[in-house]
């Protein structure tokens, strides 16, 4: 028993020796240990999430710039074709143009010519010896019948406008005079028209000619018939303002001419087209 008692004090000795010295028993070594590795956990877990953050960040971005490149190119690719248009469209407008100008010259000397020959026709009704002999009247009056029609080969223009194309003309000012050609165009077909149903109004000619007797062969003079007779005034009033209207017709085209001629080289020279 006093061995015992000798070994258990000798031990709690030597705790306590232990103790004293700094060691820590095995049990305070685990409770001390256990906020460390809490704390490592916690760290290893928070660089983990930073990780994933720093990663989604990167793929956002990454898709970012996909679609926002995508949509630069489909932009670019957009814009590359419209301005492709727009200078198919411009180069059309010129040919369209340049058809028109000589469409119009060739119309105007044909209704010059007409209107010098309504003018003689006029000298002539106004001869006294036109009663009794109306031949001469009678061919310059069928040879200057009619009216000669200027039709704008604007099929161009008339696609712009109906699609709403004409954006593509990124030049205003070139957009500009191309709307006013086309106004121009307008006011000429108001007039032509005006024209037009006019010259069906045939009431005079008619009357003022005995045309089965100048329809034969015989050389010898006719007289105008006794209605045309009566009616010369009204016939030779009828033929005066028609003539009037025509001066006017041929104002309106050659201001379409000039404007046209005009916008050619105005667009040649905005698109370097002539380079």
């Amino acid at each position: 028993m006093d061995n015992q008692h000798k070994e258990v004090t000798s031990n709690d000795e030597s705790t306590q020796s232990l103790a004293k010295e700094g060691e820590s028993p095995t049990l305070d070594k685990i409770t001390e240990s256990k906020p460390i590795d809490s704390a490592q956990t916690s760290l290893s877990k928070l660089k983990s999430f930073r990780k994933k953050i720093k990663d989604h960040i990167f793929d956002f971005v990454l898709l970012f710039l996909a679609v926002f490149c995508g949509f630069m190119a489909d932009n670019w690719r957009e814009t590359l074709s419209e301005h492709q248009r727009e200078k198919t469209f411009i180069r059309s407008i010129v040919e369209d143009v340049i058809s028109d100008t000589l469409e119009s010259n060739r119309t105007l000397n044909r209704l010059k010519m007409m209107n010098t020959g309504i003018d003689s026709v006029l000298v002539a009704l106004l001869n006294p010896e036109t009663i009794e002999n109306s031949n001469n009247v009678f061919k310059l009056w069928t040879r200057n019948l009619g009216l000669e029609v200027f039709v704008s080969n604007d099929r161009t223009i008339q696609q712009l406008k109906s699609s709403g194309e004409l954006r593509l003309i990124r030049k205003k000012e070139v957009s500009d005079r191309i709307m006013k050609y086309d106004q121009t165009l307008k006011r000429y077909y108001t007039q032509s028209n005006l024209m037009y149903n006019a010259l069906t109004n045939l009431t005079y000619y008619s009357q003022l000619f005995d045309f089965i007797s100048l329809s034969k062969d015989g050389k010898g003079p006719v007289p105008l018939t006794e209605l045309g007779k009566a009616s010369l005034n009204q016939a030779y009033a009828h033929l005066y303002l028609w003539n009037r209207g025509l001066e006017g017709l041929l104002s309106y085209l050659e201001v379409v001419n000039n404007e046209g001629k005009e916008l050619v080289i105005f667009i040649q020279d905005h698109y370097k087209l002539n380079k």
